[in-house]
């Protein structure tokens, strides 16, 4: 029998990098989500499409990539007005045509096409810890109130620990500033890499000193306790209902923080792994393992189809991101491993750029004014220090992937810097650009 029930559970800006979960990072404290780990899979090397909250999103829901689905920036970024189109498919809707209840409390990026039948946006408040305490409370009260013979699909989505920072008492207590690690790739000069990081690690945000990283490093872990402990409320109101037993549940982010790696702070514009890479912890009830822990590189673009599949039902043609759902059952990861990563624009700029990322190796290709190439070796430099992408010996290395994004980006209808700024493109969404900020900060909009 398929479970009931689908809970996806989103956190927002949380790294996955330096292993933020206590299964794996001595600092951490994330009793719950360590035990949601040894229930279920945890997918260590899964990727983001895009490390910006709104495309990254769009894929979540949709299972294509950003430029696939029209939604390359977040809202307002560069002026690009693009949202997700009420016609595109997405897991909402499936589960809600296959008869669950949908419901959706949280951060949405917005809600109203996305197929839920209730939802509630809180929009940003401070401190963002209040405001996920009131989604969770949102969320428990929905349960409680949910009758447990109804398939239910839910998904809660917090805001922390984006930004702005805060100390959550009493979480905070446990990370003295002064006793937080300070990323090895810190003191990176950023030599052989294109301009814009070092202009963009000079403006004010954009790099960070030793007090401050401390500081906030000290914020981000409480806050990481504190999303574990609202997962915690989650769990105890499916069990007080009895739906726990036959609930699927996954826990995730949209995306990472640099949080100090090569000297930078928050999100956006960088090709490095602390944006892309994402906790991924899947629990199916009765599903026979042969790995509780799935090292295969993955994308989230799988995260819909992943999602239905392990409620038992079909993934709809249109969501080619498929699942990965079968990775748990295979002992090894699959040959010639392979995945694809984008980014457009965000606050620091427009910086164009796809991804294309091996175990060994992760090469990066520019496109519009500033064609740069990057290509790290994953193996010998796992902290993407050293561009190699003018090394002569590593030539047939760097074309043959070269190849494979080039062909990956033509196959999925991307295309070149013009039409992406383009008029057309840029403002197709401007008509419902104000209703929709108005549904983003209107902390009462609910349904």
């Amino acid at each position: 029998m398929s479970p009931r029930h689908v809970v996806l559970l989103i956190a927002d800006q949380f790294q996955f990098q330096f292993q933020r979960l206590g299964t794996n990072d001595p600092i951490a404290r994330t009793p719950h989500l360590d035990q949601l780990a040894g229930e279920g899979v945890n997918y260590t090397n899964m990727f983001c499409s895009n490390p910006q909250c709104t495309p990254s999103r769009v894929s979540m829901q949709t299972g294509i990539y950003p430029h696939e689905a029209g939604v390359m920036a977040i809202y307002g970024f560069g002026g690009h007005t693009g949202h997700l189109s009420p016609d595109r498919l997405t897991v909402g809707k499936v589960f809600r045509d296959a008869g669950w209840t949908t419901a959706y409390f949280g951060k949405s990026h917005p809600l109203d096409a996305l197929g839920y039948d209730h939802f509630r946006e809180h929009g940003v408040g401070s401190p963002l810890s209040g405001v996920d305490r009131a989604v969770t409370t949102d969320a428990v009260r929905f349960v409680s109130g949910h009758d447990p013979q109804q398939p239910l699909f839910l998904t809660v989505s917090w805001h922390e620990p984006h930004p702005a920072f805060e100390h959550v008492a009493p979480f905070d207590q446990h990370f003295p500033p002064e006793q937080m690690p300070i990323p090895t790739t810190y003191e990176d000069d950023l030599a052989g890499k294109p301009p814009y990081q070092a202009e963009r690690r000079a403006m004010p945000h954009g790099g960070v000193d030793l007090d401050r990283l401390r500081d906030e490093l000290s914020c981000y872990y409480s806050m990481i306790s504190h999303v574990d402990a609202l997962v915690g409320q989650i769990r105890a109101a499916l069990e007080a209902r009895g739906m726990w037993d036959d609930t699927v549940v996954l826990f995730t982010s949209d995306h990472g923080d640099m949080m100090g790696a090569h000297g930078f702070r928050l999100k956006g514009v960088l090709p490095y792994d602390e944006l892309y890479r994402i906790p991924f912890i899947l629990r199916v009830p009765g599903l026979q393992l042969e790995r509780s822990v799935v090292d295969d590189l993955c994308v989230n673009v799988a995260q819909p189809g992943t999602l239905l599949t392990a409620a038992g039902l079909p993934v709809p043609t249109e969501m080619s991101g498929g699942s990965v759902l079968e990775r748990a059952l295979r002992t090894s990861p699959p040959q010639d491993e392979c995945v694809f990563l984008e980014h457009y624009a965000a606050y620091w700029g427009l910086h164009p750029f796809r991804i294309a990322r091996t175990r060994d190796w992760k090469y990066v290709r520019h496109y519009g004014e500033a064609p740069w190439e990057e290509l790290y070796n994953l193996v010998t430099d796992p902290g993407e220090l050293h561009n190699l992408a003018d090394r002569s010996d590593l030539t047939p290395t760097r074309a043959e992937l070269r190849r494979r994004v080039d062909e990956w980006w033509q196959s999925t209808y991307g295309q070149d810097l013009e039409y992406y700024e383009s008029a057309a493109f840029r403002n197709w969404g401007h008509t419902t650009l104000v209703s929709d900020n108005a549904l983003w900060t209107d902390a009462s909009a609910s349904q």
